[in-house]
């Protein structure tokens, strides 16, 4: 099993020194993540979750804080001693960090079209250059962010789920294992709305959304839960600026016809005291019978309402290769746990020729601050009446409520 293609360029020089393709991206990932820099795209999960060091242990262990109102001192006598007040403690969160990976295959017809580029003498160094590290970056960032869409998909799956995220090989993850994360979201945390947030509802009148949002909002600071910010579908951002009641209290009576701009709804939150939206946009596929399929794995039913900034760490843990490598592979730490492995095949090994580009790590996204998180599932509910002194149910008596 003969290593990567790319470590047999060797003529070819950059700068007046021997070109090694993947000696250059070692070094780019190394820098990066000294410097703390994301390569390639940003994703939802660099922005929520800070990386750990990689550990040896396959079991992730989080501290999860708890969002109270704080005691206040007790005014004291000159001799008296302070008071012991009890302390609410942390919860431990636990669960096993899975493997994640996958591989691509590059044919011997595109090897053979770089072993040609790499010949040919009516190119310069620096088109050679370009034209070689075009096609290994491209096999490079498909396999690393391929590892790092799983960490999305489980944050925002977790998020717009009450903290659960599945894993079911006949649904969202062929050719894998069942698996399953919960957050352990406190049950106060889950909220369901009185009535669906739909058309109907708003042309009859019967949504003040504006209203509803507040008092979730206010529920939250009661029990000392500050939010940053409002995570929602593209769809369900579109109906607010479509809704009625929205629309009266932008434009007033005259011209509520208008569709709300991003702007004025923006100013109408910030005017009642409302966090910003963050509109969730995220789509991945997965590889179902050799065809991508897509997933979306934000439940565009739900609203989620969390702090502002950072939820939370990436736990990683070493990978298998790193603590054994094969001889006959080239290996790029691409940094956050993540591996890139490259090797060719042929007839030595009795396979078709070509070579293989395999993300692969061990990670698991830990939410700290799940206690911190609410959410508000607006649709996909059947409607039941509301007890009239309550603004909205949470998720356990609408269960029991017939």
């Amino acid at each position: 099993m003969p290593k990567s293609i790319y470590s047999t360029f060797k003529g070819l020089h950059k700068g007046g020194t021997p070109l090694d393709f993947l000696a250059i991206w070692k070094k780019t990932f190394e820098k990066a993540t000294e410097r703390e820099v994301t390569l390639f795209q940003k994703t939802y999960s660099d922005n929520w979750f800070a990386y750990a060091t990689p550990q040896m242990s396959l079991t992730a262990a989080g501290v999860q804080g708890k969002y109270n109102i704080r005691f206040m001192a007790t005014l004291l006598a000159d001799e008296s001693p302070t008071p012991l007040r009890r302390s609410d403690g942390f919860d431990i969160w636990t669960n096993e960090i899975p493997r994640v990976g996958h591989k691509f295959f590059m044919s011997s017809t595109r090897l053979r079209r770089l072993q040609e580029v790499y010949e040919n003498p009516r190119l310069n160094e620096a088109q050679k250059v370009r034209e070689i590290e075009r096609t290994l970056v491209a096999d490079i960032e498909e396999a690393y962010l391929g590892c790092k869409d799983v960490m999305d998909f489980i944050a925002l799956t977790a998020l717009s789920n009450w903290g659960v995220a599945k894993f079911q090989p006949d649904i969202n993850n062929p050719g894998g294992r069942t698996f399953e994360i919960d957050y352990n979201m406190p049950d106060e945390n889950k909220i369901v709305a009185g009535k669906l947030w739909n058309k109907a509802n708003s042309t009859a009148g019967n949504l003040d959304v504006i209203l509803q949002l507040n008092q979730i909002i206010t529920y939250l600071k009661e029990r000392g839960i500050a939010i940053g910010e409002m995570l929602m579908s593209e769809a369900l951002h579109t109906f607010l600026r479509m809704d009625a009641g929205i629309r009266t209290m932008v434009y007033g009576n005259d011209k509520k016809a208008k569709f709300v701009t991003e702007t004025d709804l923006q100013t109408l939150l910030d005017d009642n005291g409302l966090p910003p939206i963050t509109r969730i946009t995220r789509k991945m596929a997965i590889d179902k019978d050799g065809k991508r399929e897509p997933v979306t794995p934000w439940n565009s039913n739900m609203i989620a309402f969390k702090p502002a900034g950072v939820i939370g760490e990436i736990q990683p843990a070493i990978e298998d290769s790193e603590l054994i490598e094969e001889p006959d592979v080239d290996y790029v730490n691409a940094g956050n746990g993540i591996r890139i492995a490259k090797w060719r095949t042929g007839e030595s090994t009795g396979q078709q020729a070509g070579e293989y580009t395999q993300g692969s790590g061990r990670l698991l996204p830990i939410i700290s601050d799940i206690n911190g998180i609410a959410q508000f599932q607006v649709l996909g509910f059947a409607e039941k009446t509301l007890p009239a002194d309550k603004y909205f149910w949470l998720k356990n008596d609408y269960d029991a409520a017939t």
